[in-house]
């Protein structure tokens, strides 16, 4: 037998575009967190000899993958077959031969009467039409219908605050201003080292065709032959014949089947929308304010430390991938039979010979002739049904709308009273202005691992079908 493989390689697999990619972490985050797991793949490695180095090497070229980083993966497959193909059969017929004789002794004697006897078939075909019930579903949609629910007018008042009191210093101040200078530090750029391990699987399917051979032997066909009757004839006197026919009756019912269509169910659809009006009515604060002015206050103050700090920018931030390739080719076997029957085909072949001796001997006799065989075709019969009534099914569709109309009034309190106090004060003003001293730094992130699933790569293997 000849070994032979093909491959069945569609362009998404030999270019290995992915059918799913990302499968262990998310494609658009780069929050310096790993990414899922590395991929850890199942069956067994190359270094179990599973797969010769040949079939190794085979399986990496014709995936179109990189000899240096793949890393092939048997995964093994049921020994069953998933496909079964019936490639030839064979019948060989075993013939026995048998040989058997049937002799009849005929007494002849000076015949005078001769009794025929006429089989007569009579066959009454009688014709009938059923009649059968084809039931089927009616959709009525009515015309849409419309209502409106109205709801008692809610009312919305907004709450009334306390009044708040506003002390107003109206100030008369002598500013003393203490100036120094600070340096703080600022990280402004951060390089970013993302290293990435990308692993490509790439299923691999082998179609292994595996020739079977089956043996079957049928049950024995026994066929019977008779050969033609020899007769060892003598001499005898004319007869009177009498024919007497024998007629048998057979009523067959050739049965017709006529299809009744009818309405067996209708659903009527009663799309129905109710709309709910809510009347709101907001009522909206409208706040006053009073003011009231106290006598002339005189006080010196010094004020707290005024920090003036020199806004940082924002932090550049550069991500440098770098990508580490991996492959990984994931060999599963599956099996294909191709089997050769053989039939034996076991025949008994009987021969029987009749032999009729004559011997003259008076009687009478009886002879039986072929059987004589007529038709009659009755009055065709029909079988009526009665059709049941339409059942009406009547189905609400109801839609709910809400919608709520606002109406707005307004109402007046007192919210604010401002009071001023005249104060003279003398004001020290200490102030620190604070500077950056920008800084750099590099981070490099933890492994990030992103798996790539291509598209399965399908091996024929094995020899097509031949017969002889």
């Amino acid at each position: 037998m000849k070994l032979s493989k093909s491959i069945l390689i569609g362009a998404a697999a030999i270019s290995l575009l992915p059918v799913s990619a990302f499968a262990d972490g998310d494609s658009k985050s780069w929050d310096g967190q790993a990414a899922g797991e590395r991929y850890t793949a199942s069956g067994s490695s190359t270094a179990d000899r599973v797969l010769t180095d040949d079939e190794i090497r085979d399986i990496i070229t014709r995936a179109g993958a990189n000899d240096e980083n793949a890393d092939v993966r048997y995964l093994g497959g049921p020994e069953a077959a998933i496909e079964t193909t019936m490639c030839c059969e064979n019948v060989e017929e075993q013939v026995e031969t048998r040989t058997e004789i049937e002799e009849t002794t005929e007494y002849i004697d000076a015949v005078t009467r001769r009794d025929i006897i006429q089989p007569v078939q009579r066959t009454l075909i009688q014709p009938i039409t059923r009649e059968v019930l084809q039931g089927s579903v009616e959709d009525i949609t009515e015309d849409r219908v419309y209502e409106t629910n109205r709801l008692d007018t809610r009312i919305e008042r907004d709450d009334v605050p306390a009044v708040v009191e506003n002390y107003i210093p109206q100030v008369t101040t002598e500013n003393v201003e203490e100036v120094t200078e600070t340096y703080y530090d600022v990280l402004t750029s951060r390089e970013i080292i993302q290293p990435v391990e990308r692993t490509t699987v790439v299923p691999v399917q082998r179609r292994i065709i595996r020739p079977v051979t089956e043996t079957v032997t049928n049950e024995i066909r026994y066929e019977t032959r008779t050969a033609p009757v020899q007769r060892e004839t003598i001499e005898i006197p004319a007869t009177i014949e009498n024919v007497t026919e024998e007629v048998t009756t057979i009523t067959e019912e050739q049965l017709t089947e006529k299809v009744i269509p009818y309405t067996a169910e209708r659903n009527i659809y009663q799309p129905r929308t109710i709309t709910t009006i809510q009347p709101v009515e907001r009522q909206i604060l409208r706040g006053t304010t009073e003011s009231i002015t106290e006598p002339t206050r005189y006080e010196e103050e010094r004020l707290p430390l005024r920090v003036e700090t020199e806004e940082a920018p924002n932090i550049v931030e550069t991500i440098t991938p770098k990508v580490t390739e991996r492959t990984i080719l994931e060999v599963e076997d599956v099996y294909i039979d191709n089997v050769t029957r053989n039939v034996i085909q076991p025949v008994v072949v009987t021969t029987i010979q009749p032999v009729v001796k004559e011997v003259l001997k008076g009687r009478t006799e009886t002879i039986t002739n072929a059987t004589r065989y007529e038709t009659e075709t009755l009055a065709t019969i029909t079988e009526s049904v009665m059709v049941p009534d339409t059942v009406v099914n009547y189905i609400p569709q109801v839609t709910e709308e809400y919608q709520e109309e606002y109406s707005e009034t307004h109402f007046e309190a007192v919210t604010q009273r401002d009071i001023y106090q005249p104060v003279v004060r003398k004001i020290i003003q200490p102030i620190e202005i604070r500077k950056m001293n920008p800084k750099h730094e590099t981070v490099t992130n933890p492994t990030r691992y992103e798996t790539v699933r291509a598209s399965l790569v399908v091996l024929n293997i094995g020899s097509p079908c031949y017969c002889d």
